[in-house]
Formats: structure tokens, C-alpha cells, sequence
């Protein structure tokens, strides 16, 4: 792997990446254009009532129409685009708008005084600023677009209102010649406002480049930062290798501070050994791990979507034929996971032990994708993961996980059965309260099926993830393989295919289009807090850790989370 790419592979992108900024960014710097020309038009408006003696009441009323108009027009923009509203078009309209304010003050110079006080009006410095203006929306087309509109009404103007009303003999100032000279000045300057505005673009490029070629992790070029946590944040970023191609990808990375921590690198490692081992469609691909400078990072699937905590989070609960389809997939899932083998036939022995909301990707299309193996345990790995460490998410542990004991797919499975529960009623059965009765040797009172608070689940749904809850290891349901058969009984409305992958289709699709005007591609976050709950073996008070917190800045894949060793 390149330890840094050509400057031939980095500009394509560095300048996909400004227009990606510039785009992002065009709604607020056209509000703050909005913004100033309303304040400067409402002052325009109360000081145009004190030139009344000198310019006549027609002409002071026309200006100040004029002026009240831009000022409550642009004060409406801008509250518009305050508020996330904005269309490309608007930028055209705006110039469009503002490169006719000259005109009409030309033509109220002409209707309530003369030609010559039209031609002499010092409107031509009002025309220049506005052209300038023009080039602040970082587009040179706009600028020249307002260059050749002044031009335009410079000379359309002068020939059919000014010159028809000029007296003999003609001064030489307000010559047709001159005139047109004058146009063409405002043209030159529209082209030199285009010039500036493409080299700052330039520049900034540049300096883009120079900047963000430490964020180049060989052939993968860093964007947004869509999380980050107690040693690991995680980028949305494009695989761009030479020959033009192109893929979107999210990167884990180290925590530069974290980079030389011996424990962590391992367990980091080992997260995308395990990842690179699994290759199924309702699991998280792992596509490269490697190390850049000083630090260590992993590619991983781009997920466009959100995570499962996310759509609870906008409604609550699901319907019981989404909640039908993520079982079924996510059975399927695990059952893969617990009978992965390695290269030569070995049992691996894997168990993911933190299977939650937050770690189950759900794209825009309906796919279900489990995530995040970053505390998973493999008989390969026997030596990092002793029977006295507890790992997983407090709340979604299985007794016996809770409790410290040896553990094996089924405690995957209760996790499972949690968050289905979870899914149907929109409460977390075990929650920060109540967190200590996971190490409890029979199920606590609270521990009822879906159909207590919801009864229009169906019989087959609600014993299903009973089954998963059972207290008793040897009473649980076996494999997720199992799961998935009890789930595809079920039939007509609540039948999980086809109808639940459509619905949840169209329930990920609808949270993304309200999430607040923002990219869907930046909404595929591995979110939250991850907790643990470090357990002596056959403690019966469990102390809570928090071992990592994530600051959600975006939204993708992979919650970056402490993930140093936990002991009891």
C-alpha cells in the first residue's frame, strides 16, 4: 500500500471534495448575502424619505418601493434559507434580480428627471458592487452572467429611453461610443470578478490539498468525520486507487493518542481479522486494515442508511412485520456467525457479544446488516478473552454474559431477543434501573412478552422472541437458523417477506427524508454510548463502566468505542 498518493490520484478529489463543500455551504452564504442587501434596503427605504426635497416626491416614492421590496424580499429569502430551504435557482433569480436594481433607478432618472441625470447618476458604482457581489457566491458563471446583464442594460437603456431625450449637440460623455465603452466596462468587470472568484476556488484547492494529504490514508481519501469515541472515530471517505475508480467507503481509525497502546492495536486488529473471516449479505464487510504515519485503520462497508437506534428514535416502535424481518435476517446473521469455520475447516467458535440497536445497520433499500465486532470472541482467541472479563452493552446482556460465566452463541441470540422486544414496544427492558437484574438466577416479574403492551402482535412473533428470552440457557432457542423458521410461519400481513423488507424499506427511507435537510449518505451512523458492565463471576452487585461516549456529528457506520480490557 502507497504510503502517499500522486498529486495526479488527489486533485480529482481534493476538487470533488470543495464543490462538495461549496455545494454544502451555498444555502448559508446565500443567506448571509440575503441577509446584508435586507438590512441595507431598509435603511435605503427610511433614508430616501430625506432626500424627498431634493429628488421630488415621485421619484423619492419609486425609490423607496424599490428599496421596501428588496428589503422585505430578501429578509423572506432569507428566513427560507434559514430554515433549510434552498434551490440552485434561486442564485440565478437573486443576481438576475439584483443586476436590474440599476436599471430601474435608470429608468425613475429618466421618467422623473432628464437623460442626463440618468447618465450621470452615480448608479455605475451601485452596477460594479453588485457584479461584485455576484462572484461572492463562488460560482464565476454568476459573475459573468451579472457582467452581461449590466452590459446589456447599459446600452438597451441608452438607446431606447436616454438618447431619444438628449439634446443637440450630444456631449461627448453621453456619446453612443462612450456608452458602449461603458458597457463593455461592466462586462470587463463581471469577467475580472469571474477571474477572482475561480482563483480563490484555486487556491482554496491548493490548499485543500495541503492540508488534507495528512488525512490520506494511502489510496483512501478522508471526507466527514460521522463519529468518534474513547479511542477510534470513524470517516466517510472514497477508495480512489489509480485509473479513475471510485468507491465509497467508511474508515476506522485509531486515535492518534491510542496508536501506541499495545492492548488496543490488538484488539483492533483482531476486530478485522474476525470481520475479514465473515462474508454474508447481513453482515458488515471488512475490506482493508492496515497502518499509515502513526496510526492504524480499518475500511469497512459504506452503509447508506441509518442504524436501527436512530429509526427508534423517530418512532418509537416498529411495526410487528418490520420487527418479523430484521429477526429473520438477523437469525440468519448469527447462525453464520456461530458456525463460521476457519481457512482449514476449524470451528471458530465466534460469538459477536454485542448484538443492540445501535450496532444493526439498516439501509435505505431494506437491507439488515450486523456490525461492529469489536468485543467479539473466537476459541482463537481464547487468550484476550478470559471467563473473568464481561464485554457487550449494558442492557443487552444475557444472564449468564452478565453474570461472568463461560458463554456461547446463545447469549448472541438473547441479546437478539432484546432488541426485538426493544423494536415491538419502544422500551428497553433493561434499562439503567434495572440493568442489575441481568445477574439474577431466575427472570425478574418485568420480564413479560411484546403482545402485554402491544396485542395486535402475533402469537408466532411473540413466542419467537420468548424463546430467545428464556432465562435458562439449555430452554433458549438453539440457533438463529431456528429463529429465522419461526419467523417465515408467519403469514399475510405480518409475513416477513416480502412485505417487512418493503415496509422497513420505507419506514428508513422516510426517517432519512426528515432528518433536517441533510446528505442520507451522511445518516448511516453506528451511534451512541457504548456501556459495559464489568462483573465478578457470581457477583450479585454489578458496578456499571462507561467506557466510551460518541459525538454524532454525521451519521455512518461503526460506532467508535473504548475497547480496552474490562476486567472484574
Amino acid at each position: 500500500m502507497p504510503h502517499s498518493p500522486d498529486a495526479r490520484s488527489v486533485t480529482p478529489l481534493g476538487t470533488k471534495l470543495l464543490a462538495e463543500h461549496l455545494r454544502a455551504d451555498a444555502a448559508a452564504r446565500e443567506a448571509s448575502v440575503a441577509r446584508f442587501i435586507s438590512r441595507v434596503a431598509s435603511v435605503f427605504t427610511l433614508s430616501t424619505l430625506g432626500l424627498t426635497p431634493l429628488i421630488g416626491w415621485p421619484r423619492s416614492i419609486a425609490v423607496g418601493v424599490l428599496c421596501a421590496f428588496l428589503a422585505l424580499y430578501y429578509g423572506w429569502i432569507h428566513r427560507l434559507l434559514r430554515r433549510g430551504w434552498f434551490h440552485p435557482a434561486i442564485l440565478w433569480v437573486n443576481v438576475t434580480l439584483e443586476a436590474s436594481t440599476g436599471a430601474f433607478l435608470y429608468v425613475c432618472d429618466i421618467l422623473f428627471g432628464s437623460a442626463e441625470q440618468a447618465l450621470t447618476n452615480p448608479m455605475a458604482v451601485l452596477w460594479s458592487t453588485l457584479i461584485l457581489l455576484a462572484a461572492l457566491r463562488s460560482k464565476r458563471n454568476l459573475a459573468l452572467f451579472a457582467g452581461s446583464v449590466v452590459a446589456a442594460e447599459t446600452v438597451l437603456l441608452y438607446f431606447l429611453l436616454a438618447w431619444p431625450r438628449l439634446a443637440e449637440p450630444v456631449p461627448l460623455m453621453f456619446s453612443p461610443p462612450l456608452v458602449v465603452l461603458r458597457a463593455a466596462y461592466y462586462f470587463t468587470t463581471g469577467w475580472m470578478a469571474a477571474l477572482v472568484a475561480g482563483h480563490l476556488t484555486n487556491k482554496a484547492e491548493e490548499a485543500l490539498h495541503a492540508i488534507r494529504e495528512k488525512d490520506l490514508l494511502g489510496k483512501y481519501f478522508l471526507h466527514e468525520r460521522l463519529g468518534v469515541g474513547g479511542m477510534a472515530e470513524v470517516f466517510r471517505a472514497t477508495y480512489s486507487p489509480e485509473g479513475g475508480f471510485e468507491k465509497v467507503v467508511a474508515i476506522k481509525r485509531i486515535l492518534p493518542a491510542y496508536a501506541q497502546d499495545e492492548d488496543f492495536v490488538t484488539l483492533f486488529r483482531r476486530e478485522a481479522e474476525l470481520g475479514s473471516l465473515l462474508n454474508h449479505s447481513n453482515i458488515v464487510q471488512v475490506l482493508d486494515v492496515g497502518r499509515f504515519g502513526d496510526t492504524y485503520f480499518m475500511a469497512m462497508e459504506h452503509i447508506e442508511g441509518m442504524s436501527l437506534r436512530e429509526l427508534l428514535k423517530r418512532y418509537g416502535a416498529l411495526p410487528p412485520v418490520v420487527v418479523a424481518y430484521l429477526g429473520a435476517e438477523l437469525g440468519e446473521a448469527l447462525d453464520y456467525v456461530h458456525r463460521r469455520t476457519s481457512s482449514d475447516g476449524v470451528p471458530l467458535n465466534l460469538i459477536h457479544r454485542d448484538v443492540n440497536p445501535p450496532n444493526i445497520l439498516l439501509s435505505r433499500i431494506g437491507e439488515v446488516k450486523l456490525g461492529d465486532f469489536g468485543v467479539a470472541r473466537a476459541g482463537i482467541h481464547v487468550r484476550l478473552t478470559q471467563v473473568d472479563q464481561v464485554r457487550g452493552k449494558r442492557g443487552y446482556l444475557a444472564p449468564e454474559q452478565a453474570r461472568g460465566e463461560p458463554v456461547d452463541g446463545r447469549a448472541d441470540l438473547f441479546a437478539l431477543g432484546l432488541t426485538l422486544h426493544e423494536a415491538l414496544t419502544g422500551r428497553c427492558l433493561f434499562d439503567k434501573e434495572d440493568a442489575s437484574d441481568m445477574v439474577r438466577t431466575a427472570p425478574p416479574p418485568f420480564l413479560m412478552p411484546p403482545s402485554v403492551i402491544r396485542p395486535e402482535v402475533p402469537p408466532v412473533l411473540d413466542a419467537a422472541i420468548m424463546d430467545l428470552l428464556q432465562w435458562r440457557v439449555a430452554d433458549r432457542t438453539p440457533r438463529g437458523h431456528r429463529l429465522r423458521e419461526q419467523l417465515c410461519e408467519l403469514s399475510g400481513e405480518f409475513a416477513p417477506y416480502p412485505h417487512g423488507q418493503r415496509e422497513l424499506a420505507r419506514l428508513v427511507q422516510e426517517a432519512l427524508a426528515r432528518q433536517g435537510g441533510r446528505d442520507p449518505v451522511r445518516s448511516t451512523e453506528f451511534e451512541t454510548r457504548q456501556e459495559r458492565l464489568p462483573v465478578q463471576p457470581k457477583s450479585e452487585e454489578p458496578t456499571a463502566v462507561l467506557s466510551g461516549e460518541v459525538s454524532r456529528e454525521s451519521g455512518s457506520l461503526g460506532a467508535p468505542r473504548e475497547e480496552g480490557v474490562r476486567k472484574g
